[in-house]
């Protein structure tokens, strides 16, 4: 979906939207085949990174596939003989930092299904909410932003997250937020 620019020739990307969640089986799935997503957006980061442009649609598919490490510790035991693989992909991916900040998500770092955002907000709306500014304090890679009902979309909304990784992979998936 870019097109080319008649002044350089070169592919030009529209600016980027912000992600809707359409898939309410989002992050659904075993701890082996939660890795295999947290790998394939960790992978789709770093070339978006290395690349320092924004995401397409079909990365921040894949982006918002990223569930966290809180249900895969695991993944970070070099002593657990089945995970000895992920052990080392995961090491190999990231770099010291992120490793560190990553392993240390594992005790707090739990992802919310949208079937639990979605009831959230009928609350929120059934409390009269009509208006105003949402944070959220711990906001992962942004899971509320996604599932907004269309009521609330002109609210604006803010993030805020300690781990590198899940902070790159929202600030791509909802820029406008």
């Amino acid at each position: 979906w870019s097109f080319p620019c008649p002044e350089t020739n070169i592919e030009v990307l529209p600016a980027a939207e912000n992600f809707v969640i359409t898939d309410d089986m989002l992050g659904v799935g075993g701890p082996k085949v939660k890795f295999a997503m947290n790998m394939a957006a960790i992978h789709t980061l770093k070339q978006i990174e290395a690349e320092n442009r924004a995401a397409t649609p079909d990365e921040q598919q894949v982006l918002s596939q990223y569930v966290g490490w809180g249900g895969i510790p695991d993944a970070f035991d070099s002593t657990k003989s089945d995970w000895q693989k992920e052990y080392t992909e995961l090491q190999d991916a990231l770099t010291p930092e992120e490793y560190v900040s990553a392993r240390s998500s594992t005790l707090n770092a739990h992802y919310t299904s949208p079937a639990v955002i979605k009831a959230i907000y009928t609350v929120i709306g059934n409390l009269g909410f009509k208006s105003g500014k949402i944070l959220e304090p711990s906001s992962g890679i942004g899971n509320f932003f996604g599932l907004i009902p269309e009521r609330m979309k002109s609210y604006k909304l803010y993030g805020v997250e300690m781990d590198s990784i899940s902070e790159s992979i929202a600030k791509l998936l909802y820029p406008k937020s």
